[in-house]
């Protein structure tokens, strides 16, 4: 019996390219239902001015469907990076008003002789001293540690190094040419990324056909906006963490080590095992 593996068939990153087509095509049956009148007059023009058939217009509106859902691609990728260069703004901000204004009023607060602070105001004097001593601290983070130990193994075991031969300096030039998050990592779901494009798409396709102009079409695409929305906040949240860059590079060189072989042939069992295993059956 004959099989077909299809993951075999696509390249190993074909859902990025697909993935452009999701806001593209829902444009274009939006048009399609909404303005059927819209969509005839431009399918005639093709094949009248340029002598397309059936088909090479069917390729036609395929291709210009990747170029705009491409395009609407870009744009929620911008967003995101909108949303990213606010979020750290606002960590910035946050940073300077917590060792600036919030720690010298708590310090001149639970040190006032003859008044004992309230716990809450002890306990926000302690999580801002901690937070502030965190963003001044240069000691490696535990994610760097586990780092730094599981990539000396790989090198040793990858690339035939020695103890020996490994120079004494710091691993940091390796992080970035060694291991390599993934894309996803860096730019969160595909999936949300291009829920949020169609929703703009949606709003583009009520441009052109009115009759999509109802409260629950444009509630639709408004639902699909807010959540790339969420999404670019929470992935904003995410790669503003201090330890994050640690954290994407030990989970980069965890993915490596399952990919490993053991080098050199098998070894032989000894004699004395084999006449040991014998002697047991």
């Amino acid at each position: 019996m004959l099989s077909f593996d299809l993951s075999k068939a696509l390249p190993p990153k074909a859902y990025l390219y697909l993935s452009a087509f999701m806001p593209g095509m829902f444009l274009e049956f939006s048009i399609l239902l909404g303005n059927p009148d819209l969509a005839c007059r431009l399918a005639l023009r093709t094949q009248e001015g340029f002598g397309f058939g059936r088909y090479l217009t069917l390729f036609v509106g395929l291709f210009l469907a990747f170029v705009i859902g491409n395009a609407l691609m870009l744009l929620s990728g911008l967003i995101l990076d909108v949303v990213e260069l606010a979020y750290r703004f606002s960590v910035f901000l946050r940073e300077q008003f917590d060792s600036r204004v919030l720690l010298p009023l708590l310090t001149k607060l639970t040190h006032r002789q003859g008044w004992t602070p309230p716990k809450w105001v002890s306990a926000l004097f302690l999580g801002t001293v901690k937070k502030v001593g965190r963003r001044a601290s240069t000691e490696p983070t535990p994610e760097y540690l586990w780092w730094e130990t599981l990539a000396k193994q790989l090198l040793l075991k990858r690339y035939g190094l020695t103890e020996k031969s490994l120079p004494y300096t710091s691993f940091h030039p390796l992080q970035a040419v060694l291991t390599t998050p993934t894309a996803e990592e860096f730019r969160g779901s595909m999936l949300m990324n291009a829920s949020h494009a169609t929703g703009w798409a949606a709003l583009v396709a009520s441009y052109f056909a009115p009759a999509l102009r109802t409260k629950w079409y444009i509630a639709f695409g408004l639902f699909l906006i807010a959540s790339g929305l969420l999404h670019a906040y929470r992935v904003a949240k995410y790669l503003s963490d201090p330890d994050l860059g640690d954290s994407l590079r030990l989970q980069a060189v965890l993915r490596e080590f399952p990919k490993l072989r053991p080098s050199g042939p098998a070894q032989p069992p000894r004699e004395d095992d084999a006449d040991k295993g014998e002697g047991e059956l």
